[in-house]
Formats: C-alpha cells, structure tokens, sequence
C-alpha cells in the first residue's frame, strides 16, 4: 500500500496520486549587461573580486546559496492546488471600485 501524502499548506493526508507538486526554482538572473570595450578595460576585476570575497565571508552557506539558486518542493491536496493556482504569490488582492 502507498504511503498517503500530507498537504504542505493546510496539513490533511492525501490518499497517493490525488495530489499536485508544486516545484518552485528561484534563480539569480544571469543576464549580462551590455558594456562596450571602454567599460570592460575600465573594470579592475582584481579589486572586484576582493571586494566580492569581503562580502562573502561572512555569509553562510545557506545565505551564498540563495544568492544563486535555491528549490523548492511542495505536496499540495486538491483545494489548496485550486487556491495556490489562483493567487501563486500570495499577494493582496486588489478590490475595483464601484462603477456607479
């Protein structure tokens, strides 16, 4: 027999294969600007690199990570799936004015 799965939002036991995943990847955005030649020579990339290295240390492990790239995993039952798909941050909802 499959092991149930707990909703990772309201906590009720799913039976196995009644619910959603939700797989969230946050990532640095990895665009470079554009530079012409100038700026690039411009650059001192040893002082750079020290300075980047000041800041790192001390910074934890977990803390350099999510500067980079951090997962997520969640096990969601049916209504919650419904009401993460209808607002997936979270954020206030905004109320429209009466049209009188």
């Amino acid at each position: 027999m499959d092991k149930r799965v707990i909703c990772d939002i309201c906590g009720i036991s799913v039976p196995p294969h009644e619910h959603f995943v939700v797989k969230i990847d946050v990532y640095a955005d990895l665009t470079i600007p554009a530079m012409t030649t100038e700026e690039l020579e411009e650059i001192n990339s040893e002082a750079t690199l020290e300075k980047l290295m000041k800041q790192m240390e001390g910074m934890s492990a977990d803390e350099l990570q999510d500067g980079v790239h951090r997962r997520f995993l969640y096990r969601l039952c049916a209504g919650c799936h419904r009401q993460f798909l209808s607002n997936p941050l979270g954020l206030p909802r905004k109320k429209r004015g009466s049209e009188n």
